[in-house]
């Protein structure tokens, strides 16, 4: 009976000591925040712990729980000289929350960081760019909306991560 209850014990403290240790979903994802090089990949590397999306094609709702790492959310393909608006609404509860823009030379612009209300717009050169949401232990929402002017030679792809 007593090896048992030391069996039951030892299981018992190694549930402990790894809930303790640093066990985590966003191992290595955090250190991508401030790493454009990392940014600028063309894979993803990241992790929600909680994520609600909704939208369409060229506008979505995200609200996100504990995300870290670098996730597409939009691939844009211009075909010469053209220009996006990217209207977004942010609230940051807590860490760290960006939205970039990559462009063909793998620059990355920050296009809104943190809580933060706005438009922008970007004029763009011929290539394809990538839009993403780079976080740091981030808990918050996001309603983000990106147009072209009718005319424009830009495809707009949303990338489906769900």
């Amino acid at each position: 009976m007593k090896l048992k209850n030391k069996t039951f014990l030892g299981v018992c403290l190694i549930l402990l000591l790894c809930s303790f240790s640093g066990c985590t979903l966003d191992t290595g994802k955090a250190d991508i925040y401030d790493n454009n090089e990392k940014i600028a990949k063309d894979g993803d590397s990241y992790s929600y712990v909680g994520r609600n999306q909704s939208g369409s094609k060229n506008e979505i709702t995200v609200k996100y729980g504990k995300f870290s790492g670098a996730d597409t959310i939009w691939n844009i393909e211009s075909e010469g000289q053209s220009e996006i608006t990217i209207k977004y609404d942010s609230k940051v509860e807590s860490g760290d929350f960006k939205g970039v823009l990559i462009s063909p030379e793998k620059q990355v612009e920050d296009i809104l960081v943190g809580t933060e209300t706005g438009e922008r717009t970007i004029k763009l050169t011929e290539g394809k760019y990538r839009f993403k949401f780079v976080g740091n232990k981030a808990k918050g929402k996001i309603e983000i909306s990106i147009k072209t002017e009718e005319d424009e030679q830009v495809k707009i792809r949303k990338v489906d991560n769900d």
